[in-house]
């Protein structure tokens, strides 16, 4: 019988799923496939030791968290050692093989003998209270910034109440959709220094595309385009079709990872600050929308400025600044995404009940504001 010991708790590991065996040789191609095979069928990666000396599957599971983003289970196989414990977790392993059960008491005592190291890793024991204590500050600012932008309802004020609350780069990442044109009309208006992106996935309306470039005109503006990785988007129409999004959430779902998520997490890197047009009436997951959270995972404040505008207040906005709109909002898709993935809704529907209408109706995100945005498997 197989025996896992959990890294980060010590214990037997209680969760048993199916595995998708990496190399230590593996190229970014394999390493891309991998990732992608896991997040489809929920499958952990193992990676075989073939010696413990071999330290090529500790930088294989070092590029699946860095590099690929990936955030299900990685599973050391083979040759490992206790001695090895905080390394392999420190490497970004969940799970190691144990040659039975009761060898897990070496593995615990390895792992409370050696509580961290002072290299940069990965995972760094030694990290951790320096990391609750960025997080304890990180909400503090952002819970300051949120009471701040709460105070006033103009939209310009509110993207300068960020500017000037927010030391380093502040990025806003555009869909185009109306919200967003909102916010990038209040930046330009307010004059202060944001990296404005938009994701292109390559399967976007030509009116949205239109949109982009007649948005630049009217602003006098640079937008910058980021497109998914050409590898990563080879290795998945390879796995699963050009369509094989329609068979499977999960098949869904990776299909956003690659041309949405990695997209948005490469271009939020480093960044201390995100602006996003979400708001509370645009769906029931979006309902509790603060305007200013922190995130851990990316380490920056997010927010939002137009938590608490109605569906009124920003039409009458958009009215009265003549900002540039999406036509496809004139024609039944108040939410607009890919053009294979969204349709025209009817009077009464719920705004997002276009999105991905083959499925179930509860939670249909795209993981950009979800916790699948790190690659999580769903």
């Amino acid at each position: 019988m197989e025996h896992r010991v959990d890294l980060k708790t010590a214990a037997l590991s209680q969760t048993s799923p199916g595995v998708t065996e990496l190399a230590v040789t593996a190229n970014r191609d394999e390493r891309t496939a991998a990732v992608v095979e896991a997040v489809l069928h929920g499958k952990a990666i193992a990676i075989p030791f073939a010696k413990f000396n071999d330290g090529r599957g500790f930088s294989i599971a070092h590029l699946l968290r860095s590099d690929h983003g990936f955030r299900g289970e990685v599973r050391a196989t083979g040759h490992v050692i206790p001695d090895q414990a905080l390394h392999l977790l420190r490497a970004g392993f969940d799970t190691a093989n144990v040659v039975n059960a009761e060898a897990l008491f070496h593995w615990q005592s390895s792992l409370a003998h050696y509580k961290g190291a002072y290299q940069k890793a990965v995972r760094n024991p030694l990290m951790q209270r320096r990391l609750a204590t960025q997080r304890i500050k990180g909400e503090q600012r952002a819970a300051a910034l949120s009471e701040k932008i709460a105070k006033t309802r103009d939209l310009t004020q509110r993207v300068r109440e960020i500017a000037d609350s927010v030391e380093g780069r502040i990025t806003f990442s555009t869909s185009l959709g109306k919200e967003d044109q909102a916010v990038l009309h209040a930046i330009v208006s307010a004059g202060i220094d944001v990296d404005v992106f938009t994701l292109d996935t390559l399967r976007h309306f030509p009116e949205t595309l239109e949109t982009l470039e007649r948005t630049e005109k009217h602003y006098g503006i640079k937008i910058r385009v980021v497109t998914p990785d050409p590898m990563d988007l080879e290795e998945l129409i390879a796995h699963d079709g050009e369509f094989g999004f329609r068979t499977s959430v999960n098949s869904r779902k990776a299909c956003c990872m690659i041309r949405k998520v990695l997209p948005l997490n490469r271009s939020l890197k480093g960044a201390a600050a995100w602006i996003t047009g979400l708001r509370r009436e645009q769906s029931a997951e979006r309902a509790d929308v603060d305007h200013a959270v922190w995130d851990a995972d990316l380490e920056l404040i997010k927010t939002s400025p137009l938590a608490d505008w109605t569906d009124g207040e920003l039409d009458a906005y958009i009215k009265a600044n003549d900002v540039p709109v999406n036509p496809l909002h004139d024609q039944g898709y108040p939410s607009i995404g890919c053009e294979p993935c969204t349709r025209a809704v009817s009077p009464g529907e719920d705004p997002r009940a276009g999105r991905w209408w083959w499925e179930n109706e509860d939670g249909k995100e795209c993981g950009l504001h979800g916790r699948e945005r790190r690659l999580e498997v769903a």
